[in-house]
């Protein structure tokens, strides 16, 4: 799992929270153990200034729940 690049805007999803939630998957994953791709939608995000874009998040989490669904 490659380390994503997001675009902080003005009023984004709040950047320790998406890398902290990066971190747990790719650890989970290389441990043999990925979370059940359910669990990847509505993450729950807070909104803050000078946050990750929500598109680009959004769009992140979604395709790491595509490859775990094997698609």
């Amino acid at each position: 799992m490659e380390n994503p690049f997001f675009s902080v805007r003005f009023r984004g999803y709040d950047r320790a929270q998406v890398d902290r939630a990066v971190a747990r998957i790719r650890t989970a994953t290389e441990a043999g153990a990925p979370p059940h791709p359910d669990s990847l939608t509505n993450m729950g995000f807070q909104l803050t200034l000078r946050g990750y874009d929500t598109g680009e998040v959004d769009e992140y989490f979604a395709e790491v729940a595509r490859t775990l669904r094997g698609g």
